[in-house]
């Protein structure tokens, strides 16, 4: 009985070795798309800022610049009376130095804005409107429970009556090149239509900047300390606007979930480049909690 249970075992595994395959598997590396970030704010000139999509089984350090940024657009902008053409400049306070800059067309409240971009033969065309600024009540400091030196940024809003209303929230500190949107930045009036009520926000980071990182922040992850000035910069939005940054911050917390659903984000570039347009009806504050 011992030999034949052997014999059976041997078959059955020279059975399955000899079904036994070499798969090799490619991964997909998808063509490189137009990333277009632009935005036009009252009281300020347009910036528009395009680069090439990374396949997503590339690293970004195999990245060579040229195969990135994209230099050589022609990118005009419309007020519908006006047309400018954007040019070229360094701007360290941007994402990543280098934008598109506007210098004839200032945002006003209520304006709407067209912009079209050409490159490589293709024509990419965009539309977005600056909503009249809503300012913030009162913004302060708030010292969260056990630290007294740690916190976040709070404020207080009357949210006007009459549904949609778009808001985006940006801060940053002395030592932030740039103002920075937090996590769930974005939000609208749905569930708040004509109610005052007081909301927090922690720290944001700066994926462009090496030393501003969630990771180097060991002592104060997410937390504004007591001794930090911030800066407010909020926003009013279009829908379109509203519509890619929630839909690219949803994309962005799945990212590495092999359970999330997919998120499709929506952006506001017609052509087939990906990336957003967006006005900004914004209002200033400053929070010195010292």
């Amino acid at each position: 009985m011992k030999n034949i249970f052997l014999f059976i075992s041997t078959c059955l595994i020279l059975y399955f070795s000899s079904c036994t395959e070499k798969i090799d598997v490619k991964l997909p590396n998808a063509d490189k798309k137009l990333v277009i970030e632009g935005s036009i704010e009252n009281g300020k000139t347009a910036q528009v800022i395009i680069t090439k999509s990374i396949p997503l089984f590339s690293s970004v350090q195999n990245q060579n610049v040229n195969d990135f940024y994209v230099l050589d657009a022609v990118v005009t902008l419309s007020d519908g009376t006006t047309t400018e053409t954007l040019n070229l400049a360094i701007d360290s306070a941007s994402s990543l130095g280098v934008v598109y800059q506007g210098n004839i067309i200032v945002g006003v409240p209520g304006g709407t804005y067209f912009l079209t971009v050409v490159q490589n033969g293709i024509t990419y065309t965009a539309q977005t409107t600056i909503p009249s600024p809503i300012a913030l009540d009162s913004v302060w400091w708030k010292p969260q429970p056990p630290h007294d030196t740690l916190g976040f940024a709070n404020a207080f809003i009357s949210e006007p009556a009459g549904l949609g209303n778009n808001y985006r929230w940006y801060a940053k500190r002395p030592s932030d090149r740039r103002y920075l949107a937090p996590y769930g930045a974005t939000w609208d009036d749905k569930y708040v239509d004509g109610v005052g009520f007081e909301f927090a926000y922690s720290k944001g980071y700066d994926p462009t900047d090496a030393v501003n990182t969630y990771e180097n922040d060991s002592l104060a992850r997410g937390y504004y300390t007591i001794d930090d000035t911030i800066y407010i910069k909020f926003c009013t939005i279009d829908k379109d606007s509203k519509d890619f940054y929630t839909t690219f911050e949803n994309a962005l917390s799945n990212n590495g979930n092999p359970f999330a659903s997919p998120v499709t984000i929506l952006s506001n570039i017609k052509g087939g480049a990906l990336g957003v347009f967006a006005g900004f009806g914004a209002t200033y504050d400053t929070i010195m909690p010292h």
